[in-house]
């Protein structure tokens, strides 16, 4: 599990195959506090680790499934309302000292004139403040965790599997990547800078192609030859930026046809561009 922001890995953490992500998770709310907004799926949901985030000062903004938080308080003027939730009685915490209920903020909205409609609920309660449309507009950018995701096992990684074959070498292994995608994030960030772009606009693989050849260069001494080749990489990087990616999307098809998901044709690309992403809030919310 990781922690993420602006592309880059914040925090992560290490589990078995046999542990359930949910609890995992949990090990990264010490990366959390006052400033932070957490965003996360609708699988992660718990009414215990939302009070536990939320006593540490960390915001929320959560994808949950539509049977919840439907408790009407308060309704307001730009479409989301004020809910009541309380944990489940036919938990499996039953017998045990169940979580107090709390007031969150309910958000619901469409994609591009999509059917489905995506329930949000957030501890961000004013609406002044925090307007439903631009928190609506922000999770659905969460999917770009994938990109990260991508850089890390497909890019930097390159082998297919790890090299370690042992616990604590295999631990080893992915923080030292982690560690490597952060330095080479930094970098992509000082590119974008010095060039008045975005880190979004910058190529991951060019970046990582100029780190290679930095660290391998002769050029280690003296040190004015080192900060000579990182200009150098940071003007390589920074000259060639990629078009506006925001607008993309990444359809769920596999190549498995056991699915519900349609299959992808061969040549199909992973990820297509449309237009910008429209957002329609959804204010019907008294017919659920």
């Amino acid at each position: 599990m990781a922690e993420c922001s602006s592309h880059a890995v914040l925090d992560a953490v290490v589990g078995g195959f046999k542990e359930s992500e949910r609890i995992v998770s949990d090990a990264l709310g010490a990366h959390g506090g006052t400033g932070t907004l957490l965003l996360a799926d609708r699988g992660l949901w718990g009414l215990a680790r939302w009070h536990r985030l939320r006593d540490q000062g960390t915001h929320l903004l959560w994808r949950i499934e539509r049977r919840k938080a439907r408790r009407v308080m308060d309704v307001l003027p730009d479409g989301s309302y004020l809910a009541r939730i309380e944990a489940n009685k036919h938990s499996k915490a039953a017998g045990t000292v169940k979580a107090p209920p709390a007031l969150i903020r309910v958000i619901e909205y469409r994609v591009d004139g999509q059917a489905d409609i995506v329930r949000l609920i957030t501890s961000l309660t004013d609406h002044g403040k925090y307007p439903a449309a631009e928190l609506a507009a922000l999770y659905a950018r969460r999917w770009e965790i994938e990109l990260v995701f991508d850089e890390i096992k497909t890019h930097q990684r390159g082998r297919p599997v790890l090299r370690s074959q042992t616990p604590d070498g295999v631990r080893q292994e992915i923080y030292a990547h982690l560690i490597v995608h952060h330095a080479t994030r930094d970098l992509l960030n000082e590119a974008a800078r010095l060039h008045r772009s975005t880190a979004e606009r910058t190529s991951f693989t060019r970046a990582l192609h100029v780190v290679r050849r930095m660290v391998t260069s002769p050029s280690g001494f003296p040190p004015s030859a080192r900060r000579r080749d990182r200009h150098l990489g940071l003007a390589e990087i920074g000259r060639s930026l990629l078009p506006r990616r925001r607008s993309r999307d990444c359809p769920r098809k596999i190549r498995s046809c056991i699915t519900p998901y349609g299959s992808k044709a061969p040549g199909e690309p992973a990820s297509h561009r449309r237009s910008p992403v429209v957002i329609t809030l959804n204010h019907q919310w008294h017919d659920h």
